[in-house]
């Protein structure tokens, strides 16, 4: 894994559809089981499936399965819309600009220190109108639940991550008490708490959703964006077709997803005994789904280990069914903004001498910690 994901992903999928771990793990491997498993939340739940990453209440709204999932999505929908993420564009452009300017005249930077996350961290922090100046400690308490998020089954969280979550959960605590008193709906954690429909959520599930998106919204777009520039940067003719054509970005983000997504897996919990491609699972075993196995299954995907810009195929980077990623609009809109703005300016790039892209494994989310490139200076 941490040297190539393609390599340990066609070992899993050489294992079959379904694949049987110790202590009542299985893995889901090939697309089609995969996108029924994330289709049939009254078979396979989410309730349940993360209490180990050491939340102190339940993660809104990934930790509810239908019909309370449903109102969940009825609230956020319109924030997390094409529309309403559309708004946040000109920022976005302009933050990932502002960055990339701040070292195209050196020749060389740390795509991820530099990049990868100070934009996606910005954007978060005002998206819940956070103080950027505790960036820093978020992300502290975002790794630490992270990288005890693994392939450990439907396990309590560890002493660490009960300590670490209620770390974080307190500052929550703080911040939405003090916004409360404060007033201002000018973001979205302001409009949520001004909300008084019959329909509104509760503090405690406030606290939920923004716990989630503290691990979410500070991981999941960093590590797209180191695993997707690594890649390009490796193949020049792929990079040079974006800089050629900015029209081929959103398509270059779908298959840079599907090739090297952040996510491995998303965990379920089976709600009764149920046969799966051949293979009988007890009720409350614990399932995880390999999405980015499946994103190589070459029952969907022609050649799946090469990177084709013209792909057209779906992918379940951002899952499927009622819990399809909630913020997948806005992490397209991030990344698409971070090529487009790069390749704008540093059309010409690649690793800085002696660099071996490495992601850390095993975690909760791939990515790569460090990302030296160097290129003409700009200018």
């Amino acid at each position: 894994m941490a040297q190539s994901r393609t390599a340990a992903y066609a070992a899993v999928r050489d294992r079959g559809p379904v694949v049987r771990g110790a202590r009542g793990r299985y893995m889901v491997v090939s697309a089609q089981t995969a996108e029924f498993v994330l289709k049939h939340p009254e078979l396979f739940s989410s309730k349940r499936a993360f209490d180990v990453v050491g939340s102190p209440l339940p993660m809104v709204p990934i930790a509810f399965d239908p019909p309370e999932h449903g109102r969940y999505r009825r609230v956020l929908q319109p924030f997390f819309s094409p529309r309403g993420t559309a708004a946040w564009l000109p920022m976005v452009r302009g933050l990932a600009g502002q960055l990339i300017d701040g070292f195209a005249g050196r020749g060389e930077c740390d795509l991820v220190a530099e990049l990868a996350v100070p934009l996606p961290a910005q954007v978060f922090l005002t998206l819940f109108g956070l103080p950027l100046e505790d960036r820093d400690r978020l992300i502290g308490w975002k790794e630490a639940l992270l990288n005890n998020f693994g392939f450990q089954a439907a396990e309590p969280p560890s002493e660490r991550a009960a300590r670490v979550g209620a770390e974080l959960y307190g500052y929550l605590v703080d911040h939405i008490a003090r916004r409360r008193r404060q007033g201002g709906a000018g973001d979205l954690l302001g409009q949520l708490l001004a909300d008084d429909g019959d329909e509104r959520l509760s503090d405690d599930e406030i606290l939920g959703l923004s716990f989630l998106f503290v691990l979410a919204g500070l991981e999941t777009v960093t590590s797209a964006l180191s695993t997707a520039f690594a890649a390009l940067a490796e193949r020049p003719a792929l990079r040079r077709a974006i800089a050629a054509d900015p029209a081929v970005i959103p398509g270059a983000v779908e298959e840079l997803l599907r090739f090297d997504g952040p996510v491995v897996f998303v965990p379920r919990i089976v709600v009764r005994d149920v046969e799966l491609a051949g293979e009988v699972i007890p009720a409350g075993s614990y399932i995880m789904v390999t999405i980015a196995v499946a994103n190589r299954d070459p029952a969907e995907h022609a050649d799946p280990d090469a990177i084709d810009l013209a792909r057209r195929e779906r992918h379940l980077a951002f899952g499927v069914g009622p819990h399809r990623c909630l913020g997948s609009h806005l992490a397209r809109m991030e990344m698409r903004m971070a090529l487009a703005e790069w390749h704008r300016r540093i059309p010409e790039y690649e690793l800085a001498p002696g660099v071996t892209p490495r992601v850390s494994w095993p975690a909760g989310v791939v990515g790569i910690d460090s990302l030296p490139l160097v290129f003409p200076p700009a200018g």
